[in-house]
């Protein structure tokens, strides 16, 4: 109970201290207050200071060559026939007649999507020259030689099938 009463003594003494220093503040004179503060500015002003973004040049895609169809003499696309024939054991004669039925010789033959003597697509092409491990540009389709040793390689590897139309 001893505990109790000192507890109660001393909040009532806090309180009576905290009362003294109410009145004592009280008495006390403040200052003024301004009406206006001159050193504070009315209106804030600032600049912000970012970098400007500088734009890129656009890459713009570089152009494939494409090869000119050489004019090439029928000497010369005999020899290449006679040539890739025999590399690939494949019919002299039927390789021309399907150049013939295709492109009617000519190596810068197109209709539609398919171009050059045997008029290959470009996916076509693509995939044979990867096999054959050859450049793969689809613009060779139009390379009389190229197109010949492309050809000679197909139908040794996939027979007449390729040219239904024209290997008959």
């Amino acid at each position: 109970m001893t505990k109790l009463y000192i507890f109660v003594l001393l909040c009532l003494l806090t309180l009576g201290l905290l009362i003294l220093n109410i009145q004592s503040l009280k008495r006390q004179t403040l200052p003024p207050i301004p009406t206006r503060i001159s050193t504070v500015p009315s209106v804030i002003e600032y600049t912000v200071i970012t970098e400007t973004p500088v734009p890129s040049a656009t890459p713009r895609p570089s152009a494939t060559v494409t090869p000119t169809p050489n004019r090439i003499s029928a000497g010369d696309l005999e020899a290449f026939f006679s040539k890739y024939a025999e590399k690939e054991s494949v019919d002299r004669d039927l390789l021309k007649k399907i150049a013939v039925c295709e492109s009617g010789f000519n190596p810068a033959a197109r209709n539609g999507i398919y171009g050059g003597l045997f008029q290959f697509s470009e996916n076509s092409w693509q995939s044979l020259r990867r096999i054959m491990n050859l450049d793969t540009n689809p613009a060779l389709r139009f390379n009389a030689e190229e197109a010949i040793k492309t050809a000679a390689y197909k139908l040794a590897l996939n027979g007449r099938a390729a040219w239904p139309n024209c290997s008959q």
